[in-house]
């Protein structure tokens, strides 16, 4: 079964470059930015509608330029696709993919996830999950009091 893309359609790839490739190149290029970014952003799983609803665009930004980046490495030769004026600066596809595209597909991930527009619900602040021992004096909640061992009859406390 082939595979139906989500976020993006085959006509919105590749982004900035010539279109010289294949339905089928650009559908497993599609297919691997989506899965890669579902992966970055809600650990494999698809982003719900109400995900989706803050940062479709941005999504849908981060999809196009990570499928253009797989379609622009693709080639082992400079030669191969029409990039071929990148060749005489010395650059080959797979520099220019990364410098071009793969770097601001992991540039606007950064920025989904440092919004919490996802849905999350601590907006990213952990304090309440981290304890510290920079306060040499807790609260008298964690105050550790003496115990009088012969006075402690555990029958009689919990009997």
């Amino acid at each position: 079964m082939a595979y139906s893309p989500r976020y993006v359609g085959l006509n919105d790839i590749p982004v900035q470059i010539p279109d010289d490739y294949t339905d089928t190149q650009k559908l497993a290029a599609i297919e691997f930015a989506e899965i890669s970014m579902e992966l970055d952003l809600n650990d494999g799983i698809p982003l719900s509608d109400k995900q989706l609803q803050d940062v479709e665009p941005m999504v849908i930004s981060a999809v196009k330029q990570k499928a253009t980046c797989e379609l622009a490495k693709g080639a082992e030769d400079p030669d191969s696709v029409a990039l071929t004026d990148l060749s005489s600066g010395g650059s080959t596809k797979s520099d220019y993919a990364t410098d071009a595209f793969c770097d601001r597909y992991d540039e606007i991930i950064m920025k989904i996830e440092k919004s919490s527009l996802l849905g999350d619900e601590s907006g990213g602040d952990i304090s309440p999950f981290v304890y510290t021992t920079s306060d040499p004096t807790p609260t008298n909640e964690y105050q550790e009091y003496p115990v009088d061992e012969d006075s402690f009859d555990i029958n009689e406390r919990y009997g």
